[in-house]
């Protein structure tokens, strides 16, 4: 009887000891699932904010075209060194493929359905995104001090590891139709004229950790002209 006894508490020191090794295992794997999930979260924030500043870069790019359609000075911007271009020989006449791609870009590389293209209308890197927001990071943190001008140099440092880049190219003549209007016959769609142009443009998170690729097609009006 003493020894059966013996037994059932040998078989129960064994089943505790499986029963804590188990535990223990489960323990490390949701330890390292949590991880993991807080990893994702992260990746998931910087990719959202790179994705913001791809649409930053869109937007810088077609205010370049504009602005050299219309002869106005704008933004230049190589490998981060930004410069001012200020020639009007240009104005009112459509910008053509007169650039050289850079094809070794990283935003150039991301995009996987360029097949061949070597000339484009412009081709500007390492634009800073810091530059484009300091204006508005200065006024919130205006009168900072102790753990808010901490907390501002963090957002600094960190909005110093966005950068964009854009290209765009000169694809031909196309027409689109706008709205207008009419005394006589009141609201209208007319069928106008114009030159499309596509824009790449790449949100980079740390040189090259995170890269959002995206791209639009814009018209650029013959009517802008008149302006």
């Amino acid at each position: 009887m003493i020894k059966k006894n013996k037994n059932i508490q040998g078989f129960t020191l064994i089943l505790s000891l499986v029963l804590l090794i188990a535990m223990s295992l489960m323990g490390g794997t949701l330890i390292v699932l949590s991880s993991s999930d807080h990893r994702d979260n992260n990746n998931d924030d910087l990719s959202q904010q790179t994705f913001y500043v791809a649409e930053t870069g869109l937007l810088e790019a077609e205010k370049f075209l504009v602005n050299t359609f219309l002869g106005l000075p704008r933004r230049a911007i190589n490998n981060g060194t930004e410069s001012s271009i200020t020639d009007t020989s240009s104005k009112n006449i459509p910008p053509t493929n007169v650039i050289k791609v850079d094809t070794t870009s990283v935003c150039y590389k991301s995009f996987k359905n360029i097949i061949n293209l070597e000339d484009v209308v412009a081709h500007h890197t390492g634009g800073s995104f810091y530059k484009i927001v300091k204006p508005i990071v200065d006024q919130v943190y205006g009168s900072a001090t102790g753990k808010e001008e901490k907390f501002k140099d963090l957002e600094e440092r960190l909005l110093n590891n966005y950068t964009y880049e854009y290209f765009m190219v000169n694809v031909g003549k196309a027409e689109f139709q706008e709205a207008g209007s009419s005394l006589a016959k009141g609201s209208l769609d007319v069928i106008t004229a114009g030159t499309a142009y596509r824009i790449y443009a790449c949100g980079i998170y740390d040189e090259d950790k995170i890269i959002i690729p995206i791209e639009s097609l814009v018209v650029l009006p013959l009517s802008l002209i008149h302006i």
